[in-house]
């Protein structure tokens, strides 16, 4: 493993040093939910440059990465002296396409030209959110449209949908509620719910203790618990300690359904751990708005 260390941030390393870097974080991308970004960067037309200029120009380009950076990028070299490779963590197309517009400009102005004309860049951008593209293949296609995006204007973005599909996710919804004929309305009203990227998985329980005995909610997945505040045997409130308390209890999502609507019950609810406080009667259409922005949100 070839890894160019200077006392700039970050490191620089090499074509092939990168790959274990792309395995560890597209396998981290569905379960975080956080997109991260490829991008292949070039002088527009390389063949111009004497070697004595491509040379400074690389330089002091490579000087300008490093110092606009952050800790948590990666930065690699690629076959040409005067095109290189950047991961850009936690960012999707757009952050990537923010941060070349403010890099381009930066070249226009930092990196002197020595035949008279202004230095430019192009590059291309591949928007990572599933972890089934191999490293092989999406370096193909970002080279191929860091090509296209040669033959056209200056600072050209082409943007890579090859990596780009969500994986669909299972996200489990429990149901606690004691009246058959309630219950029933909302595994109906959650059937309307559709988006391309989730499938939900549905369950229901008359009470919070059938809940707690049932292994239901021991798996790592986002789960999304529907209840009513009172229940037969154990209330929503004591399932929703029970589950505040687990370590990863960051994966449920509670919407708790309460005829109480004063703010001193509704403080306290959400002070608990309600994510959602659903006043009875309400809305089935607006309720059902409510679990599609919860499950949008979850890429956001």
């Amino acid at each position: 493993m070839k890894i160019y260390q200077t006392n700039d941030i970050p490191i620089l390393y090499d074509e092939q040093s990168i790959l274990s870097t792309y395995h560890f974080l597209k396998a981290n991308v569905v379960r975080s939910r956080t997109p991260f970004s490829v991008v292949l960067l070039s002088i527009r037309y390389p063949e111009r440059y004497e070697e004595e200029q491509q040379s400074r120009t690389a330089e002091q380009i490579l000087k300008l990465l490093r110092t606009r950076l952050r800790q948590t990028d990666v930065l690699f070299t690629l076959h040409s002296s005067l095109e290189w490779g950047i991961i850009l963590s936690q960012s999707g197309e757009e952050e990537a396409a923010a941060f070349l517009q403010r890099l381009y400009e930066e070249v226009n102005t930092a990196v002197p030209a020595y035949d008279g004309t202004v230095r430019s860049l192009v590059a291309s951008v591949t928007e990572v959110r599933n972890s089934d593209v191999p490293w092989d293949d999406l370096l193909t296609e970002a080279r191929q449209a860091l090509r296209q995006a040669m033959k056209s204007n200056a600072g050209q973005i082409e943007f890579v949908p090859v990596a780009k599909q969500i994986t669909v996710e299972r996200v489990k919804v429990s149901i606690l509620e004691d009246r058959d004929i309630f219950r029933d309305v909302l595994q109906a009203s959650l059937s309307n719910v559709t988006m391309d990227n989730v499938q939900l998985v549905t369950r229901a329980f008359e009470d919070g203790l059938e809940f707690l005995e049932s292994d239901w909610y021991y798996s790592s997945h986002t789960h999304i618990i529907i209840m009513n505040d009172i229940l037969p045997r154990k209330n929503g409130l004591e399932v929703l300690h029970t589950l505040r308390k687990m370590p990863n209890n960051g994966k449920f999502i509670v919407f708790m359904m309460t005829k109480r609507n004063s703010e001193e019950d509704m403080i306290y609810a959400y002070e608990n751990g309600v994510d959602q406080y659903v006043v009875k009667p309400f809305n089935l259409r607006l309720f059902e708005a409510q679990i599609k922005r919860v499950l949008a949100r979850l890429w956001s």
